[in-house]
């Protein structure tokens, strides 16, 4: 489970929501990964997701998890074999020009 900055206590929520044996339980099914401050690669993530969910299911009900799995190894087998990369738009550049030099300080010290 990839965790933002936003919430990092998730094992406490699911024992908080679920109670201590189950929220217990539950956690120790998942392996937490915390983001880094300035994680990038987490829109990388999401662009990701978004382009399975779009690309490769389209709204369509999958009847067995097989078949899930199926489908989303071949997406991402053609998705590999074309070289498919992320292009970025909105740059350092842009982002100097639209807020000012200091947006990145202004960031971090608001944090």
């Amino acid at each position: 489970m990839a965790l933002g900055n936003l919430n990092t206590h998730a094992a406490a929520s699911l024992i908080k929501a679920f109670g201590t044996e189950r929220g217990h339980a539950l956690a120790s099914r998942f392996a937490f990964h915390h983001a880094p401050k300035h994680a990038s690669w987490l829109n990388a993530a999401e662009i990701e997701a978004s382009l399975v969910s779009r690309e490769c299911l389209d709204r369509n009900r999958i009847p067995t998890l097989a078949e899930l799995r199926g489908r989303v190894r071949q997406w991402d087998a053609a998705a590999v074999r074309a070289r498919r990369k992320i292009n970025w738009k909105f740059t350092v550049g842009d982002a100097e020009r639209i807020f000012g030099s200091d947006w990145f300080n202004r960031i971090v010290s608001e944090r």
